[in-house]
């Protein structure tokens, strides 16, 4: 289920194209078992949960909510709620993320906690 939901905001998203919406290479690791997963390099794509909604044409998501989306690669994604306060209001941009201190904390739908770094000092 939860696949199949990946599956279906990634492919809304691949055909979205929203001014509002902001994509920058970041460092991104999760939680496992054992600890922190090792550091990925990947664009991830900051949208707020009303420009989501927008996008997926759903009301899944929480309006002033950030969400991080990660694209593995074709038909997968990963979708982040953050925890972090934004002052992005209903749309992302570039200032309302950089303007960051620290790590970018959030959970995916299957509860995994991430850390996501935008800036050039990870922890």
């Amino acid at each position: 289920m939860r696949k199949s939901i990946f599956l279906l905001v990634a492919s809304f998203l691949l055909c979205f194209k929203a001014e509002a919406k902001y994509t920058q290479t970041c460092v991104a690791r999760y939680m496992t078992q054992e600890g922190w997963s090792k550091k990925y390099t990947v664009d991830v794509t900051f949208m707020s949960g009303y420009e989501l909604n927008e996008a997926t044409s759903s009301y899944k998501y929480s309006t002033y909510s950030v969400y991080a989306i990660i694209f593995w690669g074709k038909g997968q994604a990963t979708v982040i709620k953050t925890s972090n306060y934004f002052s992005c209001g209903n749309e992302v941009d570039k200032n309302c993320i950089t303007n960051t201190y620290g790590d970018i904390k959030g959970k995916d739908q299957d509860e995994d906690e991430w850390k996501i770094c935008v800036s050039d000092y990870c922890y």
